[in-house]
């Protein structure tokens, strides 16, 4: 739907480009192949055009202003359901035959799959190593 993609203005030497993607029935299916679909235009558009990546979901809202300071090798953003919660309430993947599986007596944070970024090296190499560990809990 590119018609539906508003027109922003940029300043002198910006460009925005709006990059068509394969449209999938099931959410479940969008959230799995957006890890292979970031991993591929890393490799075939983004290393050779920008230096940084920000991933966010289309239906983000932004309350405040984001700045260049989130531009890091690799940066993730804590989920605002679980912020300030214990990692008993985290709902991680608990089954031990997942590539996710996370012990309960492990992990500190629960972040937000909607906003991460960083360098276009660091996120590739992210979501390629996501995407091949769903392929594997998948195939199993």
């Amino acid at each position: 739907q590119l018609a539906a993609v508003p027109r922003v203005t940029l300043g002198t030497g910006r460009q925005l480009s709006v990059l068509e993607v394969r449209a999938y029935k099931r959410w479940q299916d969008v959230s799995m192949r957006r890890m292979e679909m970031i991993s591929d235009f890393c490799e075939r558009r983004f290393l050779s055009e920008v230096d940084y990546l920000v991933c966010v979901d289309v239906d983000m809202e932004f309350r405040d202003h984001v700045g260049v300071e989130i531009l890091t090798p690799l940066f993730g953003t804590l989920h605002p359901g679980f912020y300030g919660s214990s990692r008993e309430a985290f709902t991680y993947e608990r089954r031990p035959q997942s590539q996710a599986y996370i012990p309960k007596d492990e992990g500190d944070f629960y972040y937000l799959g909607a906003f991460f970024g960083g360098s276009v090296q660091e996120v590739q190499r992210l979501t390629r190593a996501c995407h091949q560990a769903m392929m594997v809990d998948q195939a199993n």
